[in-house]
Protein backbone atom coordinates (compact mmCIF):
# COMPACT_ATOMS: atom_id res chain seq x y z
CA UNK A 1 0.00 0.00 0.00
CA UNK A 2 2.55 2.07 0.60
CA UNK A 3 4.29 1.82 -2.48
CA UNK A 4 1.24 2.64 -4.69
CA UNK A 5 0.71 6.08 -2.47
CA UNK A 6 4.05 6.74 -3.19
CA UNK A 7 3.88 6.11 -6.89
CA UNK A 8 0.31 8.26 -6.73
CA UNK A 9 2.73 10.99 -5.22
CA UNK A 10 5.21 10.43 -7.97
CA UNK A 11 3.03 11.04 -10.39
CA UNK A 12 1.28 13.83 -9.48
CA UNK A 13 4.63 15.63 -8.68
CA UNK A 14 5.43 14.79 -12.52
CA UNK A 15 2.29 16.22 -13.45
CA UNK A 16 2.73 19.39 -12.06
CA UNK A 17 6.34 19.99 -12.51
CA UNK A 18 5.36 19.58 -16.48
CA UNK A 19 2.76 22.44 -16.65
CA UNK A 20 3.73 25.17 -18.34
CA UNK A 21 3.98 28.74 -16.28
CA UNK A 22 1.77 31.39 -18.13
CA UNK A 23 3.57 34.52 -19.01
CA UNK A 24 1.04 37.23 -18.04
CA UNK A 25 3.80 40.24 -19.33
CA UNK A 26 2.04 42.22 -21.88
CA UNK A 27 3.25 41.93 -25.98
CA UNK A 28 4.74 44.95 -27.25
CA UNK A 29 3.48 46.41 -30.24
CA UNK A 30 7.14 45.74 -32.66
CA UNK A 31 7.86 41.87 -30.38
CA UNK A 32 7.31 38.79 -32.09
CA UNK A 33 6.89 36.27 -29.38
CA UNK A 34 8.60 32.75 -29.91
CA UNK A 35 6.19 30.50 -27.73
CA UNK A 36 4.84 27.31 -27.66
CA UNK A 37 6.95 26.46 -30.14
CA UNK A 38 4.79 29.18 -32.41
CA UNK A 39 5.54 32.86 -33.30
CA UNK A 40 3.22 35.26 -32.48
CA UNK A 41 1.99 36.75 -33.98
CA UNK A 42 2.05 34.74 -37.41
CA UNK A 43 1.74 37.31 -39.99
CA UNK A 44 2.70 41.60 -39.46
CA UNK A 45 2.84 44.82 -41.61
CA UNK A 46 5.37 46.65 -40.56
CA UNK A 47 6.46 50.42 -42.29
CA UNK A 48 9.69 50.55 -43.28
CA UNK A 49 12.29 51.51 -40.67
CA UNK A 50 10.80 49.28 -37.71
CA UNK A 51 12.75 47.59 -35.43
CA UNK A 52 11.13 43.98 -34.38
CA UNK A 53 12.31 42.67 -31.05
CA UNK A 54 12.29 38.43 -30.92
CA UNK A 55 11.66 36.98 -27.80
CA UNK A 56 12.05 33.44 -26.86
CA UNK A 57 9.67 32.98 -23.95
CA UNK A 58 9.82 29.07 -25.11
CA UNK A 59 11.94 26.57 -23.19
CA UNK A 60 13.52 24.96 -26.00
CA UNK A 61 16.24 27.06 -28.12
CA UNK A 62 15.47 28.55 -31.54
CA UNK A 63 16.25 31.03 -34.46
CA UNK A 64 14.83 33.63 -36.62
CA UNK A 65 16.25 33.23 -40.02
CA UNK A 66 15.04 34.53 -43.30
CA UNK A 67 13.95 32.16 -45.93
CA UNK A 68 16.91 34.14 -48.48
CA UNK A 69 19.13 34.02 -46.01
CA UNK A 70 18.93 38.27 -45.79
CA UNK A 71 19.59 37.76 -41.64
CA UNK A 72 19.79 35.14 -39.45
CA UNK A 73 20.02 34.95 -35.18
CA UNK A 74 21.64 32.10 -34.83
CA UNK A 75 20.83 30.42 -31.47
CA UNK A 76 18.23 32.39 -29.09
CA UNK A 77 18.16 30.88 -25.78
CA UNK A 78 14.95 30.88 -23.36
CA UNK A 79 14.37 34.28 -22.34
CA UNK A 80 17.16 35.58 -24.95
CA UNK A 81 16.05 38.03 -27.62
CA UNK A 82 16.75 39.57 -31.07
CA UNK A 83 15.92 42.30 -32.73
CA UNK A 84 16.36 43.11 -36.21
CA UNK A 85 15.44 46.58 -38.28
CA UNK A 86 13.95 46.15 -41.22
CA UNK A 87 15.36 48.73 -44.00
CA UNK A 88 13.58 47.37 -47.28
CA UNK A 89 10.23 47.15 -48.35
CA UNK A 90 9.60 43.88 -48.60
CA UNK A 91 7.65 40.55 -47.51
CA UNK A 92 9.84 38.30 -45.61
CA UNK A 93 9.46 34.72 -44.56
CA UNK A 94 10.89 34.14 -41.24
CA UNK A 95 10.98 30.15 -39.69
CA UNK A 96 12.69 28.83 -37.28
CA UNK A 97 15.91 26.77 -38.10
CA UNK A 98 15.92 24.31 -35.62
CA UNK A 99 12.13 23.29 -36.36
CA UNK A 100 11.96 24.23 -39.96
CA UNK A 101 9.49 21.33 -40.58
CA UNK A 102 7.10 23.48 -38.22
CA UNK A 103 4.86 25.17 -39.90
CA UNK A 104 3.57 27.09 -36.74
CA UNK A 105 7.04 28.46 -36.53
CA UNK A 106 7.19 30.54 -39.67
CA UNK A 107 5.82 34.04 -39.63
CA UNK A 108 5.33 36.96 -42.53
CA UNK A 109 6.56 40.20 -42.12
CA UNK A 110 5.00 42.75 -45.10
CA UNK A 111 7.38 46.28 -44.63
CA UNK A 112 6.03 49.10 -46.98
Amino acid sequence: MKQLIFILLLSLLFVFSCKKNKDTTPQGDNEVWLLYKRFNPTFIDIKKGTTLTFINKDNANHSITEVNKAFSSGKIKTGDQFEHTFSDSATYGIYCSYHPDNLQEQISISVK
